[in-house]
């Protein structure tokens, strides 16, 4: 749980740093971010069904009231916008048009948007409506096919010149088909368009925009083309690093973060973007924002800056220091107790995480906006990790449907009936809980597969992660999962596509580095290469006991049984576990420390008994007699 609610304190603020984004299907993603961007695309179009790409053919129509569904009437009566009239031809509504228009929407409902995308795109061409153009756009971007919607909306931009929207949208869809330079005119006029005083956002936003096409050097080069007149504006520094990183130009980014610092020193995605590229920059990023604070004492988002920078480090002490003086300088701020509850959750000083949580709950419910939720969430677990499982679920029961965290308790309530033996009642709770958001739809089918995955029906996991991924491509946590389902199942090949996928779309993350080569070395598979994933997993998280534990394996594998047994014991020091015990335990038995490994094994059992890895050790080792 201590790593749980530490990632869910800096996810808050890392997104900063990160930019936003749902794990929706590419082209729908792209049409989505364009619309919030510049106002690409109209309401009509905005379509976001999860999935692969797909031909006309092949994908699902939307359903009746889906408000991507236009009728034939809606269609051809409802008033074109502003300039959009000017170009609308005379043509008569023949019944030749209404059949062929009534033909093609019943043909939608019936499941079949290949022939009713081609119907549109005839009467188009027939008769130069470009509304007409404009429902077959609509249908391809509902149907997940990028080159047929760019095909549409060419034939609407030429029908409809001064149609700003066709314009817009043809632009997000040369984005998405890796032509980013053919979109750089339309992209220019709408920056034009955009005030100055936010203009330095709107460039971070059409960085978001041009990264969802798979042309990452030439979207570089569009964007710096665009922005060449703002260089002196924190944000396209930033907007620039970002793509660089996509474009794998390490150099280049890091050049492009130190210099949005040198413009405004407490830019925090900035500081944040460059301290995640490594364990140097991390430092620079720290040593940068430190300066700042210290010349600017009451700056609260440069001391809630560095607190975050710290927590990226595992500095807790340090990070503990700054909420606490932050605490001190505004007591109504909410932001601190919280923080602070998460920092003693994670040194395991549960009784001050509690108090904080008290606090904040009490102070949450005389604030206008503040959600008390957050708190009883956290004293949930709390309890949870106290093994009180009554008082957990009484905390729960005071999360009301209006809080936000009112989703996160269902799922804690599940994994809870879980683990009294109620699986099928835990799954039929998930099952029940409905949203309209990506992010919590993905959060649901993960929790899904955990619980499957507790209970050892590991297939069922694969299974359903599987299809997870399919519908979340771009979801980190699902690829993960995924990958760690498949390689329980044996299916290393599976395992290894997700972590070399989430390598390259999240260079930073140690987990995906650390898993590979754990499993390599679990396997005795290529130690040497398993060694350099875990290596650079080590140098992004330098204090994770669980990656230390890989690292210890690797020597061991390697025959390296002294060096082995040092990281092992500093790794089990750290975060005493069931696993790190078993792997510990066999080296000081293969050394010869027989007595020394009986008593880390009957340690490990203490902590979990029917840890998988323990249970196997002793076996294989026929030790019997502990």
């Amino acid at each position: 749980m201590n790593l749980f609610v530490m990632k869910l304190f800096s996810k808050r603020m890392t997104a900063l740093a990160q930019g936003c984004g749902t794990p929706v299907s590419r082209i729908a993603a792209a049409v989505a971010l364009a619309t919030a961007v510049f106002a690409f695309v109209p309401a009509c179009a905005q379509v976001s069904a999860p999935g692969p790409a797909q031909t006309p053919a092949q994908s699902p129509v939307p359903a009746p009231d889906d408000q991507s569904a236009v009728n034939a009437s809606d269609l051809l009566t409802a008033p074109p916008t502003g300039k959009e009239s000017q170009d609308l031809p005379d043509v008569a509504l023949s019944s030749q048009i209404v059949f062929q228009v009534l033909a093609a929407e019943v043909a939608l409902q019936r499941g079949q948007p290949a022939p009713a995308y081609q119907t549109y795109l005839a009467l188009a061409r027939d008769t130069h409506d470009p509304r007409f153009a404009q429902r077959a756009t609509e249908i391809a971007i509902a149907a997940q096919s990028p080159n047929d919607a760019l095909t549409a909306v060419q034939l609407w931009q030429q029908f409809s010149p001064n149609s700003d929207r066709a314009a817009q949208l043809s632009a997000s869809l040369l984005i998405v088909s890796g032509k980013p330079d053919e979109a750089a005119p339309t992209l220019a006029k709408e920056l034009a368009k955009v005030p100055e005083a936010q203009r330095g956002d709107a460039i971070l936003s059409l960085q978001s925009l041009l990264s969802r096409g798979p042309n990452r050097v030439g979207a570089l080069n569009v964007l710096k083309d665009l922005t060449k007149n703002d260089l002196q504006r924190p944000e396209t520094q930033l907007a620039i690093a970002r793509q660089q990183l996509i474009a794998d130009d390490q150099p280049g980014a890091k050049a492009s973060l130190e210099k949005a610092l040198q413009l405004k020193p407490d830019y925090l995605p900035a500081a944040l973007t460059l301290a995640r590229m490594g364990p140097e920059e991390r430092k620079e990023g720290i040593a940068s924002f430190e300066k700042y604070v210290e010349k600017n004492p009451k700056s609260h988002d440069a001391r809630l800056a560095l607190a975050q920078l710290y927590l990226s480090s595992d500095r807790l002490d340090d990070a503990q220091k700054q909420f606490e003086i932050m605490r001190k300088n505004d007591p109504k701020d909410l932001t601190p107790l919280m923080a602070l509850a998460l920092i003693n959750i994670q040194k395991k000083q549960f009784d001050k995480a509690q108090d904080y949580l008290n606090q904040y709950a009490k102070a949450a419910e005389s604030t206008p906006g503040a959600d008390p939720g957050q708190a009883y969430i956290y004293l949930a677990q709390l309890s949870l990790e106290q093994k009180n499982d009554a008082a957990a679920s009484q905390w729960l029961d005071k999360i009301p449907r209006t809080s936000q965290q009112y989703l996160p308790a269902q799922i804690t309530r599940a994994q809870l009936m879980a683990k009294q033996g109620k699986l099928d009642e835990a799954r039929q709770l998930l099952a029940s809980l409905q949203s309209s958001d990506p992010h919590d739809i993905a959060l649901l089918a993960r929790t899904d597969a955990a619980l499957l995955f507790e209970a050892k029906r590991y297939p069922e996991a694969e299974a359903n992660l599987a299809k997870a991924a399919a519908a979340f491509p771009d979801d980190p946590d699902i690829t993960y999962d995924y990958a760690m389902a498949a390689e329980k199942n044996g299916h290393y090949d599976v395992m290894e596509a997700q972590l070399r996928n989430l390598m390259r779309t999240q260079p930073d993350n140690p987990q995906a580095y650390n898993a590979l080569g754990y499993s390599l070395v679990d396997r005795n598979q290529r130690v040497d290469e398993a060694e350099k994933l875990i290596e650079k997993a080590v140098a992004l998280a330098p204090n994770d006991a669980f990656i230390m534990d890989s690292l210890g394996w690797a020597k061991f594998r390697q025959g390296n049984s002294a060096e082995a047994a040092k990281i092992l014991k500093q790794a089990y020091d750290l975060q005493p576990n069931a696993e790190i015990g078993a792997h510990l335990g066999e080296v000081q038995w293969k050394s010869g420390q027989q007595d020394q490994a009986r008593a880390t094994w009957r340690q490990a059992q203490k902590l979990e008994p029917d840890n998988d890895t323990l249970v196997k050790t002793l076996k294989r080792l026929q030790v019997n007699d502990l």
